[in-house]
């Protein structure tokens, strides 16, 4: 813990988890209390404040706060992490210090509240039923109609949601999923697109639209995104519209937000709305082609004060996941290659699991950035062709999107 000086007048912020946080926040010139459960040893140096704090237990974070609020008031508490928005949300509310409103935070967590509230104000959503016993999901399949989507009504921790083609893949989720409440809701056709917005003093502005792949597998993984979108200007106006609506309905008031909507031949439909930037490397590719750093907004959002925008660096991007068709171990070579295009998790020999595995997903990405799409294109192919990656044993291939 950093000791205060008499004299430091910096604003004071209290954060719920985040290295990359901490170092905005720091160069913001801003006071930082971080909570964490533990906190890393060279994080709590960074931090001005570092607490060890149970964050499942709210009481006690709400204590510890309170008392560094009574000698020093904290501006805001604020979380960029979806297990911690619901906390951030009630300890802003009960301090009394900007942050996203609670009814907001809750509903980002609790599925089933976040479809209540949207179809409540006329947002759609997809058809759903819940099954607060997940031996219900069956019976809520049967009525909504296969295809259907199972997912945990409650949290983000662990696999969260399974597509499901028939009685045997319902009793699958039910299996990888529980013990816990479901959530069921019919499938919906058409294609995805991921909406980067901020929202300031209960106004937003969308700063991105890109267009979403993911795989057919039962856990939908994200194979990739496009940006643009793809959709022409009339298009992207009616989903930046129909999210702006949407994020209003819900109680957004100080947050960044991550939403996933699906473009059927009806209109738009809302799938998940998270109050926080995208992970990997998309919030990398959105700040490039918007000129706005989202995990830096957050923190200015929170502040009440400007977002901070810079010239826009790239006008296009191709972003490629990478995935294995079938378990094995997976090799590939960086030598010569574009090291900061390309992100992977695993090392050469690494294990890797199947993209249709439920504990499965990508291991790595490949991002350009151009302004000809068939320039990206070629780019793209040239990197993953140079890496020679691929999965052992036999009839085992890596899925190009």
């Amino acid at each position: 813990m950093k000791t205060d000086s008499i004299a430091d007048t910096r604003p004071s912020v209290a954060c719920l988890s985040g290295r990359r946080v901490v170092d905005v926040l720091t160069r913001l010139d801003v006071r930082s209390v971080l909570l964490d459960n533990p906190t890393p040893l060279d994080l709590a140096c960074k931090a001005d404040v570092a607490l060890d704090i149970d964050l499942d237990d709210w009481d006690a974070a709400e204590a510890a706060l309170r008392r560094l609020h009574a000698g020093r008031p904290l501006d805001a508490v604020f979380s960029v992490y979806d297990a911690h928005v619901p906390l951030a949300g009630y300890l802003a509310a009960r301090l009394g210090t900007r942050g996203l409103d609670l009814r907001a935070a809750l509903a980002c967590h609790d599925k089933i509240r976040m479809r209540m509230v949207l179809a409540g104000g006329g947002v759609r959503v997809p058809d759903h039923l819940t099954a607060t016993d997940p031996a219900d999901a069956a019976a809520a399949a049967r009525r909504l109609g296969l295809p259907v989507v199972v997912k945990k009504a409650t949290g983000s921790r662990g696999r969260g949601s399974m597509l499901c083609r028939s009685s045997e893949d319902v009793a699958r989720a039910v299996e990888v999923l529980g013990p816990t409440a479901l959530l069921v809701e019919r499938a919906v056709e058409g294609p995805e697109y991921a909406v980067q917005s901020i929202t300031s003093d209960g106004r937003t502005e969308v700063v991105g639209i890109l267009a979403q792949y993911v795989g057919t597998g039962p856990r939908q993984v994200e194979t990739g995104y496009d940006f643009p979108s793809g959709l022409g200007s009339e298009r992207e106006a009616e989903v930046a519209s129909f999210v702006t609506r949407a994020l209003a309905v819900l109680g957004f008031d100080h947050a960044v937000s991550h939403t996933q909507v699906r473009l059927t031949e009806d209109g738009p439909v809302l799938i998940n709305v998270a109050a926080r930037p995208p992970g990997g490397q998309l919030c990398a590719a959105t700040e490039r082609t918007s000129g706005i750093d989202l995990t830096r907004a957050a923190a200015e959002i929170a502040l009440g004060v400007p977002v901070t925008r810079v010239t826009p660096t790239a006008t296009g991007v191709l972003y490629r996941c990478v995935t294995s068709d079938s378990p094995g171990t997976a090799w590939y070579d960086l030598g010569g290659i574009d090291v900061p295009a390309v992100t992977l998790d695993v090392e050469p020999g690494d294990s890797v699991r199947s993209v249709d595995d439920p504990d499965g997903g990508s291991y790595g990405r490949i991002v350009v950035y151009g302004d000809d799409p068939a320039e990206l294109e070629s780019r793209y192919r040239a990197i993953f062709e140079s890496l020679r990656l691929h999965v052992e044993p036999d009839n085992q291939q890596v899925t190009l999107p």
